[in-house]
Parts: structure tokens; C-alpha cells; sequence
């Protein structure tokens, strides 16, 4: 869970009166903001459960919207940043800080929600502390429901409840799953495959009705030529158009070729589409029923 940056959404275009008027905005990056001492404290400040840095800004966005506030983008602010060339902070051996963060904010402020993000660790949450204070905050506050928050203020968020299959791919003929990051250094570079472990990560995927093989912003995108690389979900179909076939394969519809996992366990290879051929059967870890 973290955040990103995207273009502006053409209903906010809609909604301003210029170039240069305020945006409305999801979430923030965190580091750089401006709000009055007052409404902060109001609000309940930072969660002082939570530990040096990771997942502050998500919760703090959820709950502005969530409790009656706007977060708005100023076009013309200005504003200096000076990072550190090292990370001043003590960082705890063993605690993964920015998970502990995130699962404490999805326990307050995402409800049934929290669930989608669990199931990238496979709801291994690990000990995120006392939340009840902040429960209370949220209360007190006479916040909205997180559904109200998606359907209202980020309606172009993927969800992955809306996912045709999801969890791991794994290949029948050996134990390796498809495996890459989707982060921007992974883009422009061949998906690869791993030895199965079933603890999600770069291993959890999602297959959306729109036939995208996703995690969050990142695509699986096939040429036609080379092989399955990631790629930033665009949304248009094209390279990025994939079936799940009623014989377990994985066909990508331009080039009407199937991924095939190589001799040595290693690569993806994309071949003629062959339903004996058990390296080109792949399995969902979870896969949604067709409806009688």
C-alpha cells in the first residue's frame, strides 16, 4: 500500500474552473503539506502508534476525506525539500515498520477493504499494537465508511474484489510461480518466474475483467515479440489483453500465443497455444465461480 502519482482525472479537469485552480487529490505523498495547527489537532494529529515513517500520509488522507475535510493539490505553492543523504532514525531490527503502519491504518479506516490488502501477505498482520484510541478517534469524528471514500473521491481505483482470479500463478508442470515487482525500476523488464511460497508479494496477482494480469499499476505486456515484460496498466487492451482459458492457460489475444514456462524452470516463454502441453497450464490461487 502505498502512494503514487497519476494524472489528473478528467472529471476533475470537469470541476475546475482553470489550469491553475486547486486539485482534489486521494492521498498525498506525505513529506510536503501545509494544514493550520488547529484542524491537525482536531483531526488527531499523527497516530502515535505508528513508528518512524511509512503509512502516515494514506491514513491521514483517508482521514481527512473520510472526516469532512478536502485535500487539495495547490498548482502554483512552492515548497523546498532537502532530503538527508542517510536515514537519521534508529530503524528496528526484525519489525517491518511500514507493514506494522499500513496494517494499523487498514484496521481503522479501511473496514472490509483491509481485507484485499491482507491477502498480499496472506493476512499475516504481526503485532501493529493498540488501535483502540484511534477507533474512538474515528467515531468521535462521525467519519464516513471507506466505500463512501472510494465511490465518491477515488471512483478509478482498481478494487481488487472486482478481480476474475487472484493470489498466486503457478505453473503445472513445475513448482514456480510468476514473479516480478511492479515497482519503476521492474518496468520494461521480463516477468520472472520463482520457486512457489505462497506468501504473496511479488508473487500475489490479480486477473481483471478489463484481462489484465496486474498488481497494482503494473501490467503484464506482451509484443508480440521477446517476452512478457511489465509494463504501466494503461487500460487500452492491446498488448496488455489477456484470457484465462477453460484449459488453465494463460493467452494473450493479439498475438494468440500462450505463456509457456521454459525446460529449466527459469522463463516465460510465449508460444502456440497448446492444451497438452502441462507448461503452459497455470493455476489461480483463488478464481472466481462462473455463475450457474
Amino acid at each position: 500500500m502505498q502512494f503514487n502519482w497519476h494524472a489528473v482525472p478528467d472529471r476533475e479537469r470537469r470541476r475546475m474552473k482553470n489550469d491553475f485552480a486547486p486539485i482534489r487529490s486521494p492521498t498525498m505523498a506525505g513529506g510536503l503539506f501545509a494544514i493550520s495547527r488547529e484542524y491537525f489537532e482536531y483531526l488527531g494529529s499523527y497516530d502515535p502508534g505508528m513508528d518512524i515513517w511509512g503509512g502516515e500520509n494514506l491514513e491521514m488522507s483517508f482521514r481527512i476525506w473520510m472526516c469532512g475535510g478536502t485535500l487539495e493539490i495547490i498548482p502554483c505553492s512552492h515548497v523546498g525539500h532537502i532530503f538527508r543523504k542517510r536515514s537519521p532514525y534508529k530503524w528496528l531490527s526484525g519489525v517491518n515498520v511500514v507493514k506494522k503502519n499500513s496494517v494499523r491504518l487498514a484496521e481503522v479506516w479501511m473496514d472490509d477493504y483491509k481485507h484485499y490488502y491482507y491477502d498480499r501477505f496472506n493476512h499475516d498482520l504481526g503485532d501493529y499494537g493498540d488501535v483502540s484510541g484511534r477507533r474512538e478517534l474515528r467515531k468521535r469524528l462521525k467519519c464516513k465508511s471507506f466505500d463512501w471514500y472510494i465511490k465518491e473521491i477515488y471512483p478509478d481505483l482498481f478494487i481488487p474484489g472486482h478481480a476474475l482470479a487472484s493470489g498466486e500463478v503457478r505453473n503445472k508442470a513445475q513448482r514456480m510461480c510468476l514473479d516480478s515487482s511492479v515497482d519503476s525500476g521492474a518496468m520494461n523488464k521480463p516477468v520472472k518466474m520463482w520457486q512457489c511460497h505462497n506468501q504473496g508479494g511479488n508473487q500475489y496477482w490479480m486477473l481483471s475483467k478489463h484481462g489484465e494480469i496486474r498488481r497494482d499499476e503494473g501490467c503484464m505486456d506482451f509484443t508480440g515479440q521477446g517476452t512478457v515484460q511489465m509494463f504501466t496498466c494503461h487500460g487500452m487492451k492491446g498488448n496488455q489483453l489477456w484470457k484465462y482459458t477453460e484449459e488453465n492457460q494463460l493467452m494473450h489475444i493479439n498475438s494468440n500465443k500462450c505463456m509457456e514456462l521454459s525446460s529449466d524452470g527459469q522463463h516465460i516463454l510465449m508460444k502456440y497455444c497448446d492444451s497438452n502441453n502441462d507448461r503452459q497450464v497455470w493455476y489461480w490461487k483463488k478464481k472466481k465461480q462462473k455463475p450457474a
